[in-house]
């Protein structure tokens, strides 16, 4: 039984990753729809996908798309020819080369850079409280007095005394 189940697993994880390795979308996908629901309009003053932009030149891009594809152009050709026409503004994500790749770098650098300063800050503070602990256990030790001690030990077992 768990054997079979171990089986089926694998299978499963098996046929995901031919899929996925295959590059085959959902079943129905056109090109010039996963284009068009990918890219941004150029010209909208909030950012739209050409799907839901209803400007000029999301008009013709979509147009300029779909007779494209119909020709059997690939996805990265469609794209390189908008990207050289409109600019770099039309891709949904800036591009991982260049300047733009400061925006893929950066927040990760921040990141990294805070979790370094917190932690070396954390170790400072903690190395500092030890020394001082350390001196303040040692100040204490030598100023103690015997006397004191004895009363103290006493005064300690006659208050356990009253607990028990």
């Amino acid at each position: 039984m768990h054997r079979h189940i171990i089986r089926t697993v694998m299978v499963s994880l098996l046929l995901a990753l031919a899929v996925i390795l295959s590059g085959a979308g959902p079943a129905g996908t056109d090109l010039s729809d996963e284009l068009i629901n990918e890219l941004m309009c150029p010209s909208s003053s909030t950012p739209q996908t050409l799907a839901t932009s209803n400007t000029s030149d999301a008009v013709g891009m979509r147009s300029f798309i779909k007779a494209k594809a119909a020709q059997g152009w690939s996805k990265q050709r469609i794209v390189d020819t908008l990207v050289r026409q409109y600019g770099e503004r039309i891709l949904p994500v800036p591009p991982k080369e260049g300047f733009a790749l400061a925006s893929w770098i950066m927040p990760f650098a921040t990141l990294m850079g805070g979790v370094a300063a917190i932690s070396f800050r954390l170790w400072g503070w903690l190395r500092g409280r030890k020394q001082h602990d350390a001196t303040l256990t040692a100040e204490m030790a030598s100023t103690i007095d015997e006397g004191d001690l004895r009363r103290y030990e006493a005064q300690l077992a006659r208050e356990l005394e009253q607990f028990e």
